[in-house]
């Protein structure tokens, strides 16, 4: 849920700062107040695109801070988790743009990129416009809408749809390739060749750093040597540590009846013969090593090999090994590219058959919840003033993608006895908001998003149908946080916390800003929504009688 939303020298506002709470809360003012500059806010903390064009005039950079709280949200759980980041009770969103057009995003006040916040923002907030309504017109998105509608059960299945229509794709992809490249003997030749001074390539990330450790150690040897000798003469000469650490043991032994000094002789006694192990280890070490040129030589040319191979076919060893991999493949193909071209089309013959298979699983379950989702969607028009409309929806077979393989179409019949026809052909402006308005209460009613902003979703309509839609709304908050933008006053009084958008001019700027209203101002703000400027007596009982009902 959105806690609190912090705005600062973004467009027209100043600085604003909105404690939102759960159930539904309404925005209002008058056109160019900066309703809409809120949403645009809002889709900066869901990764939209900034630019210096969005910084109040005059000021150095625009700050936007979105608090949550999260509830128990498995998806929010595990996309947090997939980018290494920490499942807490509330997560705090910071955008800063500069006036130079560039942006920082953090959550929590670490670093966050743009693209991880759109993989995360999809789960914490969903933004309806006008805009949003309109692609209601165009039929890819409505196999998204009823996917959603579905929810979760439907996963697996896409899942594995996908997994054998990716493999299905693989399999024509490499037949193309063959067909269509030319293996003549000199292409033939040249794969041999590079092909044959990797192919007995063998090493490890392992042996080749015990290749040049080995290097190391021969290349230092004469230093290694003056280190080593060094610290034998220092510790076992006749006048080192040794000997006079044996000295010291003995004059300790004399008193070491006394009880104060049993313990230090104690301690010497052990750090002598420690001390001792420690030469030892470094003497023995030592005396693995040999210097000699010629393996010193060789060692330094088969580095140099490995280098060049990597250099050659890329930067690591698994690089080399998938070029040898791939090498081999193409001088099979060439050699045998008949035979390679029949089984490959055997394995396409089953590749299909299998996404025939996976499609017609998706597509039973998507055609059994279209029958309760064409009834579902039934019921919302009816309560939102249509009750002559019928929708369904329609499927068409086509070629197989990766959603399917059938294309899904809305439909629709706003009076009696007319034809069905897809929504772009037969709704009109207010309808269309409504039947997208049916659609996102059905779809998100049972999702696990919490916040749902609606931004002027109402243009249209007015009356009983806006009172409807303000109804809508009420009955969706109460599952969800519904934060609503609107310039209806029968939609506003639907609301549970009203919010007053005030634009004011002052030293030749305009400034927004916004207030929380009481009883009194709300029945104020929803007179002026019902007159305008000049409130009569009559606007303000309509008012009362509005907010009371």
């Amino acid at each position: 849920m959105l806690k609190s939303l912090y705005i600062q020298s973004f467009v027209i506002i100043d600085k604003v700062s909105i404690d939102f709470d759960d159930h539904m809360s309404v925005l209002t003012g008058e056109t160019g107040a900066g309703k809409s500059i809120i949403v645009d806010a809002l889709g900066q903390l869901c990764g939209n695109r900034s630019s210096a064009s969005l910084v109040r005039k005059g000021e150095n950079k625009a700050i936007i801070e979105g608090v949550f709280s999260l509830t128990d949200n498995e998806k929010i759980a595990n996309v947090l988790s997939e980018l290494g980041m920490d499942v807490d009770d509330e997560i705090i969103i910071t955008k800063e743009i500069s006036s130079q057009g560039k942006s920082t995003i953090k959550m929590n006040y670490r670093p966050l990129t743009n693209a991880a916040l759109k993989m995360l923002a999809p789960y914490l907030l969903h933004i309806h416009s006008q805009f949003e309504t309109q692609s209601l017109f165009s039929l890819k998105n409505h196999i998204v809408l009823l996917d959603e509608y579905i929810g979760k059960d439907i996963l697996p299945l896409k899942e594995q749809y996908l997994h054998s229509y990716k493999e299905m794709k693989s399999i024509e992809k490499e037949i193309r390739r063959i067909e269509e490249e030319e293996f003549s003997d000199e292409q033939i030749e040249y794969y041999e060749k590079q092909y044959n001074e990797i192919k007995d390539f063998s090493y490890t990330e392992e042996s080749l750093q015990e290749l040049e450790n080995e290097a190391d150690i021969l290349k230092n040897y004469e230093q290694l040597h003056t280190h080593v000798h060094a610290i034998d003469q220092l510790l076992s000469s006749s006048d080192g540590a040794f000997e006079k650490i044996d000295a010291t043991l003995h004059e300790l032994d004399e008193i070491k009846d006394m009880d104060e000094y049993e313990e230090d002789y104690n301690n010497l006694y052990n750090l002598y013969y420690s001390l001792m192990d420690v030469h030892s280890h470094i003497i023995d070490t030592f005396g693995r090593y040999e210097f000699d040129e010629y393996r010193f030589n060789e060692v330094q040319e088969e580095l140099y090999e490995i280098s060049r191979l990597k250099n050659k076919y890329g930067y690591s060893l698994d690089d080399i090994y998938e070029a040898r991999d791939t090498l081999k493949q193409k001088i099979d193909t060439a050699k045998n590219r008949d035979a390679v071209l029949m089984k490959l089309k055997q394995s396409l013959k089953s590749a299909k058959k299998k996404v025939e298979e996976d499609a017609m699983l998706l597509q039973n379950m998507r055609q059994q919840a279209a029958k309760q989702f064409k009834k579902d969607i039934k019921k919302e028009l009816d309560d939102l003033y249509l009750p002559h409309a019928a929708f369904k929806v329609h499927f068409e077979k086509a070629a197989y993608t990766k959603d399917g393989g059938y294309d899904v179409i809305f439909m629709i019949r706003m009076n009696t006895g007319q034809s069905f026809a897809p929504l772009n052909e037969s709704a009109s402006g207010g309808e269309l908001s409504r039947l997208m308005l049916a659609i996102k209460t059905v779809t998100l009613k049972h999702s696990s998003l919490d916040t749902i902003i609606f931004d002027e979703v109402d243009t249209g309509v007015s009356g009983k149908v806006a009172d409807a839609i303000g109804s809508k709304m009420e009955q969706l908050a109460q599952e969800k946080q519904v934060i609503c933008i609107t310039h209806l006053p029968q939609v506003a009084v639907h609301a549970s916390h009203h919010f007053s958008i005030l634009k004011q001019d002052k030293d030749g700027q305009t400034y927004s800003n916004t207030k929380l209203l009481d009883e009194e101002e709300r029945i104020n703000e929803i007179a002026t929504m019902l007159s305008g400027d000049h409130i009569t007596k009559e606007a303000l009982d309509n008012a009362r009688t509005l907010l009371k009902r």
